[in-house]
């Protein structure tokens, strides 16, 4: 039955997206979309489901071109019922929440103007500050089986927080602005590549009563990669996920050196949330792109997508799976011709679900981890994300 609740609550969010979507446009008279129309229509994220798989939180987002500015608000979604509640006022710019995650059976958490916030799902009230790290937070999870709490934040060299301020301080006053660079990784995009690198940093909390938190000192758990001196070429991880015990966290960062301009070879490393493992490469084999890491659901195994060929940045995704207890290495399904761009594990841990492009559509898939047989779960359309609930 839960399987059949997850695929019904999947359908629902599809309903909700076209109507709640559209309800910036209630109107008894047909309007011509234009260019004003498109960019203020409503448009909801991804949901996050509740451990206990009755609701759901996602945040309404939406841009008024009038003033040219940018607002969302988050609310939650009773997926037996079907009933939808706004829990925070319209929030507005930089003040717009983020990174959605639960915090306990009642408690939402969210990212705002750099910091963590909890929210007790009262309608129409703001959350409140629960860890700010001195510095802007750009990512979080949270585990709550273990109380282990993971975010991103930008640091310089020495990959401590407390040292941000003062080197923002001492950068803010430089009497020039000038940039040397001793190698072609200057700019990707539209960014210069500065000195500050996203690090990846664990801290245990514990939840008393009445939300009030206890938060421990913060880990840097990438510390025990290679050294690097340069402060432009360095380690920066690019995305991460925990095992849901909270005991192990895989992350992904790309290969610092003097071809990063060119090279493709992003990893993905295994360690202990608590800092205490060295860092453990698991896509040395390969000097093609990695991403997408996911844990089995007991934790004893890290599969993950991998582009093969170096250089090729339109390689096709291949899934491999790495086993914690025996450190092997092995490929699923690696004859089958379609890309896979995300996956994730099933409950019983003996199938991947697979978001891939597939003839002009988006389409889920099963895959068997015993066999590789694959098959299709949705047929048109795009499926735009898949969660485990709980998860």
């Amino acid at each position: 039955m839960a399987g059949w609740k997850m695929w019904t609550f999947t359908f629902a969010v599809a309903i909700l997206s076209s109507v709640y979507g559209s309800s910036a446009i209630a109107t008894d008279t047909l309007v011509p979309l234009d260019s004003h129309l498109f960019h203020s229509l409503r448009r909801i994220s991804s949901p996050v489901v509740s451990p206990d798989q009755q609701q759901a939180l996602f945040l309404t987002n939406y841009y008024d071109p009038d003033v040219d500015k940018e607002y969302n608000y988050l609310s939650l979604l009773d997926i037996e019922v079907g009933n939808v509640t706004q829990l925070t006022p319209v929030l507005e710019g930089s003040d717009r929440a983020s990174n959605l995650l639960w915090l306990g059976p009642s408690t939402a958490g969210y990212l705002s103007k750099g910091a963590l916030y909890q929210h007790n799902l009262v309608p129409y009230t703001n959350g409140t500050l629960l860890f700010n790290a001195t510095l802007s937070i750009n990512s979080a999870t949270y585990r709550a089986s273990s109380g282990i709490l993971l975010f991103t934040a930008s640091t310089f060299l020495d990959g401590n927080i407390s040292s941000v301020a003062k080197q923002l301080n001492v950068e803010k006053n430089r009497t020039d602005s000038a940039m040397v660079f001793d190698n072609l990784w200057a700019r990707h995009w539209n960014k210069w590549m500065g000195e500050q690198k996203s690090t990846l940093f664990s801290i245990n909390t514990t939840n008393e009563f009445y939300g009030s938190w206890q938060l421990g000192k913060e880990t840097n758990i990438m510390q025990g990669l290679p050294l690097t001196k340069d402060p432009l070429l360095r380690w920066e991880v690019e995305g991460y996920t925990a095992s849901e015990d909270g005991e192990h966290v895989a992350f992904v960062v790309r290969n610092p050196g003097l071809d990063m301009a060119w090279s493709t070879n992003v990893d993905i490393y295994l360690t202990t949330t608590d800092g205490s493992m060295r860092p453990k490469l698991l896509t040395g084999a390969f000097k093609g792109i990695a991403s997408g890491p996911t844990f089995s659901t007991d934790g004893s195994a890290v599969a993950w997508l991998q582009m093969e060929t170096p250089g090729y940045e339109s390689d096709i995704n291949r899934i491999y799976m790495y086993n914690i207890t025996t450190g092997n290495v092995r490929s699923v399904a690696h004859e089958w011709d379609l890309s896979p761009q995300s996956i994730l594990w099933s409950a019983d841990n003996k199938v991947l679900y697979a978001l891939t492009p597939d003839r002009g559509d988006r389409r889920l898939y099963s895959v068997d981890i015993e066999t590789g047989k694959y098959k299709p779960l949705t047929d048109y359309g795009t499926v735009s994300s898949i969660t485990r609930a709980g998860a």
